[in-house]
């Protein structure tokens, strides 16, 4: 499934939030399940907040999150029927399986790389302390 394609990307605004490789050649292939959005809020201090040098300022509580304005392109899901994943992340007549998305283009890389800086504060294949032993999929 998807062996010729280096990576799956996801956007929010049209900027690159996620990047999932395909390293089948490891043994870590793309997400197969469906996805869909949660959200929850927990007091990860300890750990996801730079090492727990931040603390969550809880006076701002009760937070919240809303979401609006989804335009979601994506297969079907179907958990019993494997060969129409394989079909979404191969068949032409889906946009994103066009060799030009295969992989972000230098602006994209640029964009990406600023949305990690700025907003992403846990990152599990850098947290040696919990995983000594990286998973597979951080080690490429």
């Amino acid at each position: 499934m998807g062996e010729n394609k280096p990576n799956e990307q996801f956007y929010v605004d049209n900027v690159p939030i996620r990047v999932f490789k395909n390293n089948t050649s490891i043994g870590v292939s793309y997400p197969t399940q469906p996805m869909q959005i949660e959200v929850s809020l927990w007091d990860g201090d300890s750990w996801a907040t730079d090492g727990g040098q931040t603390k969550t300022d809880w006076s701002h509580a009760p937070f919240k999150a809303y979401f609006q304005g989804f335009n979601i392109d994506g297969c079907p899901s179907d958990t019993q029927n494997h060969s129409n994943t394989e079909q979404c992340y191969s068949s032409s007549e889906y946009w994103w399986n066009r060799n030009k998305f295969w992989k972000l283009d230098s602006n994209q890389q640029k964009a990406y790389r600023d949305v990690r800086n700025k907003y992403m504060n846990y990152d599990y294949c850098s947290d040696r302390p919990r995983f000594p032993n990286p998973p597979l999929e951080c080690l490429q």
